[in-house]
């Protein structure tokens, strides 16, 4: 795999532990599930690059008080998992034709391609 997705799974798995269905694939967005989108990156090299994923949970329509609990709720356990949660604003995610509600957390991640040891 490269640093890019081996970041992705581990950052999926991560999320995973913590009882959120999570989705990295589009067509699999669904409400009731966090989707982990694609990165950028800044690099310092070829080696490294300080990576930002963008982690969107989709709650289910219409944006009202319950799904504004399960938003604020599943937030809040992302956050407190250790992750590098740096920012996070609610928006409406559009799945098919329908609009949901939806919230980004913006998630900083070290990527690094690590160098095989030297074979004796």
């Amino acid at each position: 795999m490269s640093i890019f997705a081996d970041s992705i799974a581990d950052l999926a798995t991560k999320l995973a532990a913590l009882n959120l269905d999570v989705v990295t694939d589009p067509r699999a967005a669904r409400p009731f599930s966090v989707f982990i989108e694609l990165p950028t990156f800044d690099a310092f090299n070829a080696k490294i690059a300080d990576t930002t994923v963008v982690v969107r949970a989709l709650a289910s329509p219409p944006g009202n008080a319950n799904a504004a609990a399960w938003l604020l709720e599943t937030i809040d356990t992302i956050m407190d998992a250790n992750l590098a949660v740096v920012s996070g604003r609610p928006t409406a995610a559009l799945i098919g034709e329908q609009s949901i509600p939806a919230y980004d957390l913006t998630i900083r991640l070290a990527a690094r391609r690590l160098t095989p040891e030297p074979e004796e």
